[in-house]
């Protein structure tokens, strides 16, 4: 689904991102973290087509991350809901299926049929401003997974919420992206997400694997397999197993933020940037 080789990212002088290798399979759920400044947000972008790398590939569904978001292959999901105040909810969540209508396809999802799987059912009508923070991010939760893309890609969604709220945002995300679920298929089948978080409880619940970043430049310093099984309930979180794999992936981000910058040739990124 992802393909990324030797991906490299500089602003200006500014290194990014060094050397960055990662490759995500179909229905996979794979967790972005690092310190901040590691190029976490910087990674999705670049494979959400928003941004371009200075050296290196990304495909995505086999193409460029570009073809693909034109396709409407990708959803994105940013920090902030940044809902159209004059749109109600059900406008809000319609909003990329009525922006260029000659892209979609005939399978796309039912917005009404999603904001009922969220708990927004009656509020169709309602106004942004008409509702809670946790109310909005599932709006633009919706608004990504209208388009039935077979990836979706999250930028930190529940970084603004209070804890309580975002535990619930993750505990419905999980269940929503699950295999077989309702809403959690595309019609290409079933959804692969990347995440980015600061949270390391979000990210081992979330994921089947973590990637975690050094500082920068971001290096891919360890990808961190989560095995618990699925579907994952709340009462997980409670459990021997989650606490360990917990205390596992804090080691390795304390370790990814220590670790010294190898020695390398240099960066193929370095001839266009000098």
């Amino acid at each position: 689904m992802i393909h990324v080789a030797g991906v490299s990212k500089f602003f200006g002088r500014l290194h990014a991102l060094r050397q960055i290798d990662l490759d995500v399979a179909p229905g996979e759920t794979v967790t972005l973290i690092g310190a901040s400044g590691s190029g976490k947000t910087t990674l999705l972008r670049l494979i959400a087509g928003l941004d371009a790398p200075s050296s290196g590939e990304i495909t995505v569904c086999g193409e460029s991350p570009h073809t693909a978001r034109a396709g409407k292959r990708i959803g994105f999901v940013p920090q902030s809901p940044a809902l159209l105040p004059w749109r109600t909810v059900e406008q809000n969540a319609r909003l990329l299926l009525d922006v260029n209508r000659t892209a979609n396809g005939t399978a796309v999802r039912s917005t009404a049929e999603l904001l009922d799987e969220v708990g927004l059912g009656e509020f169709g009508a309602a106004y942004p401003h008409e509702l809670s923070g946790g109310m909005q991010q599932r709006v633009a939760l919706v608004r990504a997974m209208a388009l039935g893309a077979p990836l979706l890609v999250m930028d930190e969604p529940f970084a603004a919420l209070d804890e309580i709220t975002r535990t619930d945002m993750r505990h419905l995300l999980a269940r929503l992206c699950a295999p077989g679920d309702s809403a959690g298929d595309s019609p290409e089948g079933p959804t692969t997400t990347l995440f980015v978080t600061h949270s390391v409880p979000e990210a081992v619940f979330l994921s089947d694997r973590v990637v975690v970043l050094t500082s920068r430049p971001g290096r891919v310093f360890a990808v961190e397999p989560i095995d618990l099984p699925h579907p994952r309930s709340p009462e997980l979180e409670d459990t021997p197993a989650f606490f360990e794999a917990t205390r596992r992936l804090r080691s390795l981000l304390r370790a990814a933020t220590k670790a010294p910058e190898p020695p390398t040739t240099p960066d193929p990124a370095l001839q266009v940037h000098p």
